[in-house]
C-alpha cells in the first residue's frame, strides 16, 4: 500500500521528537555539548517530519522504501540511546552516597567511560541523521502540515439502542433458524455461512451463539480456526472448553479418547469461526472428530470466506445423511443500512450541519460496498471532521483502488480494505503505533486489556503526561480503537478464575496491521530464527533456537511446549523490551535472560524454574509468573527495584518469599491469589507504600496481616476473599486505608461484624461481603459513605437488617435491591442501579417506582453480565405506575438466562417477556393472557404459579421445552383456546398445534386430568411429574400424547391405584411414587415395562409392604435399581 511505510515512520518520528523534547526540557542535568546536540537533532527530525506528510500521499518506490526503513532504524536507535542515557543518569543519581560515587568525586576519570560511550553514540546518530537528510532531497518531497487533521482523542462516547454491528442481520438469523429447525433431531448438524471478509459472518454466528432461547440446554463452544488448519488445536480447544481444564494433547488418539468422554450424551453448539481448510481429508477428519461422542447432539456452525469450503463441509457431512443443509450465503447490506451505521458511529444526528453533510455521507456509505466493517470503521473518523474533511474522505484516491475490479465480490473486499486504510490514515501518530503493534499477535488471538497496555508502556508507545498516567492513556487508546472497530471486546476465561476483559481483532483489520509492519515484523516460518537484523518485532513458534538479532524490541512465542531454553537463547537480543512466553509451556528460562538490560515486560506463566540471573533485569516493570511450578523465588529478587507489576497468582508451591522481597518498593500491582502455601507475607507489607492493587484471595497461611496494612496508604483494590477464620482486628486496620476503592472480604466465615470506622473509607465504591455468614448487622455508618455504589450481600443469610443508604448517598445492595422512596421525594432510588452490572439481580418493591422513566434510565438492557433477574411487586400495595407500563421499560439484555416475575398486577404481559429462555410467573391474580409472541415457543422453560385467571394459547414447536404449572387450573383447561381471531374474539384451534415438550410438572390442581386440554397439545413428552392432584383418569384420545414418557413422578396424590394409562408407558425408564398412602400395589403385568430401570417408592406404607412378597419380587426382578424408603 502506497504511503503506509511513511505513516509508521512519521508515527515513530513523532514519538522520538517528544522523547527528545522531554529530555531537553526535563529535570535531568545535561552536559552543554550533549544538550546542544539533542536540540539540533530535534530540529532535524522536525524538518523530516514535515516532509513525511507528502511521503504518505506519494507512491513509494523501492528507493523511498529503503530510505523510510533507514529512517525507522534511526528512530529506534535514538530511542535506545535516550533510554541508555536516562538509565545511566538514574543509576548515577541513586549512587550518590555510594563508594563508587565517592571515588568518582576523588578521581573524575572514573566516570569518563560511560560519558565517552554516550558521546560516541551521539556522534554516530548525528552522522546517520545527516545521511538520511541528504538522501531525502532527491525525492522532491514538499513540507506539509497536520494542523487540520482531526484529533481522535476528542471523540465523545455515544450510545444508542441501535446496535450497529447487527443492523440488517435479524432476517438472516431467522433464515438460519429455519434451516436448523428442520433437522434439529439429527446427531450432527453442520451449517456453513460464507461471504466476503467484513460482511458480518462472525457477527451473525455470535448472534446465534448468544441466543439463549434457541439453544438453552446446549453447551456452547467457540473455536477460532484461522488460515492454518490445526486439528489438534481444534480438538484441544473443544476439550478445554467442555471440561474447563486446559488440554495440551499432542497425540491424536489421546485427543479422540478425551473427546469421546466430554462429548458423550451432551447437547453441544460449536462455532467454527474462519474456516480455511480446502483439503477434503482435513474436513473429513474434522467431521469424524465431532462424531466422537455417543448419544450426543452436536450443532456446528462454520463461517468461511470461501464458498467452495462451505459446499465441501456440507457435502462431506451429508454423505451418510438423507438431509443436507445448504450453505448460507450472507447478503451484503444495502447502502441505506451502511448509512445508518455511519450515522450512528459518527454521532450524525447531534450535528448542527447534518443537512449539509447528508448527501456526502450517503455517497461515502455507497462506497462501503454493503460491508458492515467498512461502515463501522469509517463512521468514527467522521465524528470530529468538518464539512471539507467529509468531502476529502468521500473524494480520497484510496477508494479508486477498488474501482478497477469487475468482480463484485473482489470490489467489495477491496472497498473494505480502503475504508480501513482511510481510518488508519486519519489516526494520530500515537494511535498508529499502538494499533500497528497488533501485528505481533496471531490472528484470532485474545489479549487481555492489562497485558496490551503494559506492552505499549514497555515499548514507550505511551507515557505519563501532566494530565494522565500511562495506564489512563492506554485505556483511552483502547476506547478509540474500539470505536473505530479496530478492536473488538472479548473475554478470556483463565481456568478456575474470573473472566478477564480482553480484546481481539477482525482478520481484515489484522491484515492491515501486518501490512503496516511488513518490514518491521518477523513472522514464524519466514526466516527461521536468523537473518532478522532488519526486524524489530517477532512472532515465532520455536523458542528453542537461538535469537540472533540485536534490533528486536518485542518477541512473542506461541505453541512451544515442555522445552528448556538454550543457555544463550537471548544473548544477542539486547534491545528487547517485551518478551511474551504466555503461549508456551517452558520448563526453565535461559540463564542468558539476565543480559536483556532493556527488558521491561516478561510474561512466563507455568514455568518450572527461573534462573537467578533474572534479577539482573534492572529495568523490568512487568513480571508475570502466574500458575508456575516454582517452589521458591531467587533470593536476590529485591534487586529488581523498578518492578511495578508482579503476578504470582496460582503459584501453589511457594512457601516463603525471600527477605529481599521487601526491596520491591515501587510495586503498584501485586497478585498472590491462590498461593495456598505462602506464609508470613505480613512482614513485607510495610515496604509497599506505592501499592495500589493487592490480591491475597485464597492465601490460607498469610499470617497476621493487620499490623502491616497501615502503611499501604495508596491501596485502591484489596482482595482478602477466603483468607481468614477470624477477622475482627483486621477490620479496624482496613478502615485506615483512606484511598481504598474496592474491598473484597467474601467467604470469610470469621468476620462477625464491621466497625463504625468503615465510614472513613471515603473513596470506597465496591464492598463484597458475600457468604460472610456470621455477620448479623451492618453499621448504619456504611450507608453514609458517599462513594459507595455496590454492596454485595449474597449468602449473608443471618443478616437481621440490610443497611439503608443515607439520603445523600446512592449505594446499591446486591444481589437484592429494595426499591425505596423517601418522604417528599419525587423519585425512588431505582436510579442507583444505573452503573451496576451484576450477574444476579433481585429488584423488590417495584410498586415504589414513581415514573416509567426511572426504569428506562437504569439501562437494564445494557447490563450484559446479567444472567438471572427477579422482578417483584408487593402483594396488595398501591402503585405509582401501571405495572405493564413499568415492565415495558425493564427489558433485560440478551445475556439473561433466567427471569422471575412475581406480584405483577396487569392483565397482560409485555412482548419481551415471551422472548426469554426461562420464565417464572408467580402470584399474578389478574393476569389473563400472555402476548402473542409467547406463542412462538421461544421459552425453553415456563413456570406458572398461582395465576388463576390465565388462559393459554398453544406454544408452537420448540424442542426441549419445560412446563411447570402450579395452582393455575385455567392454564391446563384452556390451552389452545386463547388464539385471537381477526375480530378479537377467542376461538379454539381446529387443528391443535403440538408442542414437543420434554418436561411437564403439574402441582396442586383441583381439575381432573381428563380436563387438562394441555395434554392434547403435547408431543415427545419425556418427563411427567404430578403432585397433589386428586383425579388422574384420562380418555383414550389423550393417551398417545403421554405414551412417550420415560420418567414418571407421582407425589402426594389421593389415589388408590396407579391410573389405567400407566401400562401404556412402554418407554418408561424411571418411576418414583411418594406420599401416596392409598396405593396398595403396582399393576399386574408391570414386568411388561421392560425398559423400566429405576423404581423409587417412599412414604407409601402399603405399597412398600406389597413389594416385600416373593411374588412381587418376581414381578420387579427386571428392574435394576429399586429403592423403598
Amino acid at each position: 500500500m502506497a504511503g503506509i511505510g511513511a505513516m509508521i515512520a512519521a508515527a515513530l518520528l513523532k514519538e522520538v521528537v517528544q522523547q527528545i523534547g522531554s529530555l531537553v526540557g526535563g529535570q535531568i542535568r545535561l552536559q552543554k555539548n550533549f544538550h546542544k546536540d539533542l536540540k539540533e537533532m530535534k530540529a532535524t527530525l522536525e524538518s523530516i517530519e514535515a516532509l513525511l506528510k507528502d511521503a504518505e500521499d506519494a507512491n513509494t518506490n523501492n528507493s523511498m522504501r529503503l530510505w523510510l526503513s533507514r529512517l525507522k532504524d534511526a528512530m529506534y536507535g535514538i530511542a535506545d540511546m535516550i533510554d541508555d542515557f536516562e538509565a545511566g543518569t538514574e543509576a548515577e543519581s541513586t549512587c550518590k552516597l555510594s563508594i563508587k560515587k565517592h571515588l568518582a568525586g576523588m578521581m573524575p576519570c572514573f566516570t569518563i567511560g560511560p560519558k565517552f560511550t554516550m558521546a560516541n553514540k551521539m556522534k554516530t546518530m548525528r552522522e546517520e541523521l545527516q545521511g538520511i537528510t541528504d538522501q531525502y532531497q532527491k525525492f522532491m518531497l514538499v513540507p506539509g502540515t497536520n494542523a487540520n487533521e482531526p484529533n481522535l482523542i476528542q471523540m465523545r462516547e455515544t450510545s444508542s439502542t441501535i446496535e450497529a454491528s447487527v443492523i440488517g442481520r435479524s432476517e438472516e438469523e431467522n433464515k438460519i433458524w429455519v434451516s436448523l429447525s428442520e433437522s434439529i433431531i439429527e446427531e450432527l448438524i453442520v451449517l456453513a455461512i460464507h461471504g466476503i471478509g467484513g460482511l458480518g459472518k462472525t457477527t451473525l454466528a455470535k448472534m446465534i451463539y448468544n441466543n439463549k432461547t434457541k439453544f438453552e440446554d446446549y453447551v456452547r463452544v467457540w473455536i477460532y480456526v484461522s488460515e492454518t488448519f490445526d486439528l489438534n488445536k481444534i480438538g484441544n480447544s473443544l476439550i478445554s472448553q467442555l471440561s474447563e481444564n486446559e488440554s495440551l494433547y499432542t497425540e491424536k488418539h489421546m485427543i479422540h479418547r478425551s473427546l469421546a468422554k466430554v462429548l458423550t450424551n451432551k447437547k453441544i453448539l460449536i462455532i467454527l469461526d474462519d474456516l480455511w481448510a480446502e483439503d477434503d481429508s482435513q474436513l473429513d477428519s474434522l467431521i469424524a472428530m465431532l462424531k466422537a461422542g455417543t448419544g450426543s447432539k452436536v450443532v456446528v456452525i462454520a463461517t468461511t470466506r470461501n464458498e467452495e469450503i462451505a459446499r465441501k463441509i456440507s457435502a462431506i457431512h451429508s454423505q451418510t445423511k438423507k438431509l443436507t443443509i445448504p450453505p448460507h450465503e450472507l447478503a451484503s447490506l444495502t447502502d441505506e443500512m451502511c448509512w445508518t451505521i455511519i450515522k450512528e458511529k459518527s454521532g450524525f444526528e447531534s450535528r448542527d450541519d447534518k443537512e449539509h453533510l447528508k448527501h456526502i455521507g450517503e455517497a461515502i456509505a455507497a462506497k462501503c460496498g454493503g460491508v458492515a466493517l467498512a461502515a463501522q470503521s469509517i463512521g468514527p473518523i467522521l465524528e470530529t471532521m468538518t464539512y471539507n474533511q467529509w468531502k476529502k474522505v468521500r473524494d480520497s484516491d484510496i477508494w479508486k483502488e477498488s474501482a478497477s475490479s469487475s468482480d463484485p465480490k473482489d470490489k467489495a473486499a477491496t472497498l473494505v480494505l480502503a475504508s480501513l486504510r482511510l481510518s488508519y490514515t486519519f489516526m494520530p501518530p500515537y494511535l498508529k503505533l499502538c494499533f500497528s503493534y497488533w501485528a505481533i499477535f496471531p490472528k484470532g488471538c485474545k489479549i487481555s486489556k492489562g497485558d496490551l497496555i503494559h506492552q505499549w508502556i514497555s515499548l514507550s508507545f505511551i507515557g505519563a503526561t501532566p494530565t494522565f498516567t500511562a495506564w489512563e492513556l492506554g485505556e483511552m487508546y483502547i476506547t478509540q480503537l474500539s470505536k473505530l472497530s479496530f478492536l473488538e471486546h472479548s473475554k478470556i476465561v483463565r481456568y478456575g478464575r474470573v473472566d478477564v476483559t480482553a480484546f481481539t481483532m477482525h482478520d481484515l483489520v489484522h491484515d492491515l496491521a501486518r501490512s503496516v509492519m511488513d518490514d518491521e515484523t518477523l513472522l514464524t516460518g519466514n526466516d527461521g530464527n536468523s537473518g532478522g537484523n532488519r526486524f524489530h518485532y517477532a512472532l515465532l513458534s520455536d523458542c528453542s533456537k537461538l535469537l540472533e538479532w540485536r534490533r528486536i524490541r518485542a518477541l512473542r512465542f506461541m505453541g512451544s511446549a515442555k522445552i528448556r531454553l538454550d543457555d544463550a537463547a537471548f544473548a544477542s537480543a539486547k534491545s528487547l523490551r517485551v518478551l511474551d512466553l504466555s503461549e508456551c509451556l517452558i520448563y526453565e528460562l535461559a540463564d542468558s535472560i539476565g543480559r536483556l538490560k532493556q527488558l521491561r515486560y516478561l510474561s512466563a506463566p507455568r514455568v518450572f524454574n527461573i534462573p537467578d540471573s533474572i534479577t539482573r533485569l534492572s529495568k523490568l516493570l512487568y513480571l508475570s509468573l502466574r500458575d508456575s511450578y516454582l517452589s521458591a523465588l531467587p533470593e536476590s529478587i529485591g534487586e529488581m527495584e523498578c518492578l511495578m507489576y508482579l503476578d504470582l497468582s496460582g503459584c501453589t508451591r511457594i512457601r516463603e518469599l525471600p527477605e529481599s522481597f521487601r526491596n520491591l518498593e515501587k510495586l503498584v500491582h501485586l497478585d498472590l491469589s491462590e498461593c495456598f502455601a505462602l506464609k508470613n507475607i505480613s512482614k513485607f507489607m510495610w515496604s509497599f507504600t506505592d501499592l495500589q492493587y493487592l490480591n491475597l484471595s485464597r492465601c490460607y497461611c498469610i499470617g497476621s496481616l493487620p499490623e502491616s496494612l497501615d502503611g499501604l496508604t495508596s491501596l485502591q483494590y484489596l482482595n482478602l476473599s477466603h483468607c481468614f477464620g477470624k477477622g475482627e482486628n483486621l477490620m479496624d486496620r482496613i478502615s485506615a486505608l483512606s484511598n481504598l476503592e474496592h474491598l473484597d472480604l467474601s467467604f470469610n466465615a470469621g468476620i462477625t461484624s464491621l466497625p463504625e470506622s468503615f465510614c472513613n473509607l471515603k473513596n470506597l465504591h465496591t464492598l463484597d461481603l458475600s457468604y460472610c455468614q456470621e455477620i448479623r448487622k451492618i453499621p448504619e455508618s456504611i450507608g453514609r459513605i458517599d462513594s459507595l455504589k455496590t454492596l454485595y450481600l449474597m449468602g449473608v443469610d443471618g443478616l437481621v437488617e440490610e443497611p439503608v443508604p443515607h439520603p445523600s448517598t446512592s449505594f446499591v445492595s446486591l444481589p437484592t435491591f429494595q426499591v425505596r422512596i423517601g418522604d417528599g421525594e419525587s423519585s425512588s432510588n431505582l436510579i442507583c442501579l444505573k452503573d451496576t452490572n451484576p450477574g444476579l439481580l433481585f429488584i423488590v418493591g417495584l410498586e415504589n417506582v414513581k415514573s416509567a422513566e426511572e426504569a428506562q434510565n437504569i439501562k437494564l438492557m445494557e447490563k450484559n453480565n446479567l444472567k438471572a433477574l427477579w422482578l417483584s411487586w408487593s402483594e396488595g400495595a398501591e402503585r405509582f405506575v401501571d405495572d405493564k407500563v413499568l415492565l415495558e421499560k425493564l427489558v433485560p439484555p440478551k445475556s439473561l438466562s433466567n427471569l422471575v416475575i412475581t406480584g405483577y398486577n396487569g392483565v397482560s404481559l409485555p412482548t419481551w417477556v415471551g422472548q426469554q429462555s426461562s420464565v417464572t410467573l408467580t402470584c399474578m391474580e389478574h393476569l389473563e393472557e400472555l402476548s402473542a409472541s409467547y406463542s412462538s415457543g421461544r421459552s425453553s422453560r415456563l413456570s406458572i404459579n398461582y395465576c388463576p385467571k390465565l388462559r393459554m394459547g398453544p406454544l408452537l414447536p420448540r424442542a426441549g421445552c419445560r412446563l411447570e404449572i402450579r395452582r393455575s387450573d385455567n392454564v391446563l383447561s384452556s390451552w389452545g383456546e386463547c388464539t385471537t381471531s381477526s375480530t378479537g374474539a377467542s376461538s379454539s384451534s381446529a387443528s391443535p398445534v403440538l408442542t414437543p415438550t420434554d418436561t411437564l410438572i403439574v402441582e396442586y390442581s383441583e381439575l381432573p386430568m381428563q380436563q387438562w386440554r394441555l395434554l392434547r397439545h403435547l408431543s415427545v413428552l419425556d418427563h411427567l411429574e404430578i403432585t397433589t392432584c386428586p383425579d388422574l383418569t384420562v380418555s383414550p384420545d389423550i393417551i398417545p400424547h403421554i405414551s412417550s414418557v420415560k420418567r414418571l413422578v407421582i407425589n402426594s396424590c389421593n389415589i388408590s391405584s396407579l391410573p389405567h394409562w400407566f401400562m401404556d408407558l412402554t418407554d418408561l425408564e424411571h418411576l418414583r411414587i411418594s406420599g401416596c398412602e392409598g396405593i396398595r400395589s403396582l399393576p399386574e403385568g408391570i414386568q411388561q415395562l421392560t425398559k423400566l430401570q429405576i423404581l423409587q417408592i417412599g412414604g407409601c406404607h402399603y405399597l412398600k409392604k406389597w413389594s416385600e412378597s416373593e411374588e412381587s419380587k418376581m414381578k420387579l426382578a427386571h428392574i435394576k435399581n429399586k429403592d423403598f424408603y
